[in-house]
């Protein structure tokens, strides 16, 4: 499994600065792989729609991109700031591991 996660936009965005990080899953000790299809699992990543759109009157909000790809597919989620709550520790570990 591979995990491609970017954020753009937001007060102090530079583009040279947000390239896509991507993590090979397969290569994090077994509690964090573990971890990480856990928190996939809770949040019902793979059910959630490709684009949430940022609630209104909200400006400067960075917007993320998560993209998991495994031997069954890809599926790609969009979110702006404030993160959901069910995606929260998901982008937490993600920031961490990248």
């Amino acid at each position: 499994m591979r995990i491609t996660f970017k954020s753009s936009g937001g007060v102090a965005y530079f583009p040279g600065l947000s390239a896509p990080k991507t993590i090979d899953v397969s290569s994090l000790p077994s509690d964090r792989q573990q971890e990480i299809r856990n928190l996939l699992a809770e949040s019902r990543f793979f059910d959630l729609p490709a684009r949430t759109p940022p609630r209104k009157g909200a400006a400067d909000y960075q917007t993320h991109t998560i993209t998991v790809a495994d031997d069954a597919g890809q599926h790609t989620v969009e979110v702006s700031d404030p993160v959901p709550p069910s995606l929260g520790r998901l982008f937490d570990l993600l920031r961490e591991l990248s």
